[in-house]
């Protein structure tokens, strides 16, 4: 777990920041991304995997099954790996876990290139939300879908 952490403290201040702030991504780090969080989620069933690249950490990812439907809830890669076909190894393995079922996932709406991405992918926008995460902050997201299902 210590090297999702590491991970996490590396690859989040440099995407969100000039998403949503130096000071939202802190308080996101200490709640939702936090090693207690972490350890949560995967007491709840979350399954976490960290992203190997010639034996080295290069990123995690994270997801949760249900019945008729895989919801992604993070994909991360190191900046020196991105761009260079792991997010797509990464895609193709998840159609593969949820064959026969949607696969869903949530990103923030001024994240242009993972939106660029997910859309490149074949995932559609099916929803927009806003969910307060409490110290005057909210994610403010789209909900995007790809219907393996058929």
């Amino acid at each position: 777990m210590l090297i999702v952490d590491q991970l996490v403290k590396e690859i989040w201040p440099e995407i969100y920041t000039p998403i949503i702030g130096e000071e939202q991504v802190n308080y996101m780090l200490e709640t939702y991304q936090s090693l207690e969080n972490i350890q949560k989620e995967i007491s709840e069933g979350d399954q976490y995997f960290i992203l190997l690249a010639d034996n080295q950490p290069v990123g995690y990812t994270a997801y949760r099954e249900s019945a008729d439907e895989v919801y992604l809830s993070k994909l991360y890669l190191t900046n020196a790996t991105r761009g260079k076909g792991y997010g797509n190894q990464v895609f193709s393995w998840y159609e593969q876990v949820a064959a026969g079922k949607k696969l869903r996932l949530n990103v923030n709406k001024y994240n242009q290139r993972a939106i660029a991405i997910y859309e490149h992918r074949g995932f559609k926008c099916v929803d927009s939300c806003q969910n307060d995460i409490g110290a005057g902050f909210v994610m403010d997201d789209y909900v995007y879908l790809k219907d393996l299902s058929k």
